[in-house]
């Protein structure tokens, strides 16, 4: 038995964020290799041919790709409406959109300070709830399934 034989995600679907690149890619990746289909989203994301496209369905997985400015709380609320309404069933989240800008401490103005804290915090808890209504009640039942086991 391999370790995929452990965590066979068949029938799963993954939102992963920030997948254009690095740590994003890989999650995605990851997850499409253990059998989950992918929504992915980047400020960035080529649409169609994102690399993430190209290996996700590589390996014989779904991939759903969206851009969304996550320093933009109204491009963050429309993305998970559409989201929402477009795949009723998230199983997974990947929070992994992030930014960091780089300016010594005396030129780093609130603007630089309020774009980090919106992707990197604010977009994770938008996210978060983007994925709450249909991951708890999953978590919920498969709490009480196993009470009951």
């Amino acid at each position: 038995m391999s370790v995929l034989d452990k965590f066979d995600l068949t029938d799963k679907t993954a939102l992963v964020t920030g997948c254009k690149r690095g740590i994003g890619l890989a999650m995605a990746t990851a997850l499409a290799e253990a059998g989950a289909d992918i929504i992915g989203v980047s400020a960035s994301l080529e649409i169609p041919g994102s690399v993430a496209e190209q290996t996700v369905t590589a390996l014989g997985r779904k991939f759903s790709a969206y851009r969304c400015d996550f320093s933009d709380r109204q491009s963050v609320r429309e993305f998970a409406e559409t989201v929402n309404r477009e795949h009723p069933q998230i199983d997974i989240l990947v929070n992994n959109a992030g930014t960091i800008k780089r300016a010594p401490a005396v030129d780093h103005g609130d603007e630089l300070w309020d774009e980090v804290i919106e992707v990197n915090l604010t977009a994770d808890l938008i996210g978060l709830l983007i994925a709450a209504p249909a991951i708890v009640p999953q978590i919920l039942q498969r709490r009480m399934q196993a009470k009951s086991a």
